[in-house]
């Protein structure tokens, strides 16, 4: 893992404090870009480059609870960056297309909020059921 995407790993995080039938848990969500890129153009002899890199970073999000590693999973997906940069797609394309992420932090924070926000009612019925399959 590159450190520009350890350091969108690292500071893309936020924590909420869940209070369920008495138990006091933490749910810790965090968000991972997971990038894709393609090539299009032609490269042709003796002329100007004509191919483009294409990219996509779909934003994964998944949720920890109470520092478990055994109740984490993912619960959001849907989120996708994109852009072009000039020239065919190689490694050190990816290190570009990390630093477009890592300034595009502000959105990937907002949507990562976004979706703990939502998921505070999955949660709970998550929850429920995991303390209904544990009673029974």
């Amino acid at each position: 893992m590159s450190p520009i995407v350890m350091m969108l790993a690292t500071a893309m995080t936020h924590s909420i404090d869940i209070d369920h039938r008495g138990s006091a848990l933490q749910a810790t969500y965090s968000a991972q870009p997971e990038i894709d890129m393609k090539t299009i153009g032609a490269a042709t002899p003796n002329r100007m480059e004509g191919r483009r890199c294409l990219w996509t970073a779909a934003i994964k999000v998944d949720r920890q609870l109470s520092d478990s590693k055994t109740a984490t999973r993912t619960v959001s997906f849907d989120r996708k960056l994109s852009g072009s940069r000039h020239g065919p797609c190689e490694k050190n394309s990816r290190a570009m297309i990390e630093k477009e992420l890592a300034a595009r932090r502000s959105v990937i924070k907002a949507h990562l909020m976004e979706v703990a926000q939502q998921d505070q009612a999955p949660l709970r019925a998550e929850l429920d059921a995991m303390r209904n399959l544990a009673s029974n």
